[in-house]
């Protein structure tokens, strides 16, 4: 089975979403200067830096985390989308693609729970 079937819904694909994740962490794991580094290093790192900048400089930065959790939901709600299609085309191709959304959700739904997870700690200190 070919998995380039032509769709006339021009849905999103996972593939396409796949390559919009990892931009999504590339931008996250870019200011980390290691692949190696765990997201709560490049997370301190980055707000010890914005605190010694100041109280604007460390509000801007939770914004930033708070930004970056909303557009991983909106993220999750287009996987969720593209696997609640209609279109027989995508469903068929959603067949052969189980790993990568398994991969998908785990990935993103981790990363954006620590953010969010980070904040909440952050706002009741």
């Amino acid at each position: 089975m070919d998995n380039d079937l032509p769709c006339p819904c021009n849905s999103p694909t996972l593939q396409s979403l796949e390559t919009v994740f990892r931009q999504w962490q590339k931008d996250w794991r870019s200011g980390s200067g290691s692949e190696s580094t765990t997201w709560d290093e490049v997370f301190n790192n980055e707000l010890a830096c914005s605190r010694t900048k100041g109280e604007r400089a460390t509000t801007i930065f939770l914004d930033e985390v708070a930004q970056r959790a909303m557009d991983g939901r909106l993220l999750l709600e287009d996987i969720r989308d593209a696997v609640h299609t209609h279109c027989p085309y995508c469903r068929e191709r959603l067949k052969y693609d189980a790993i990568l959304l398994y991969d998908l959700l785990v990935s993103l739904v981790s990363e954006v729970k620590f953010f969010e997870v980070k904040l909440a700690t952050i706002c009741d200190n």
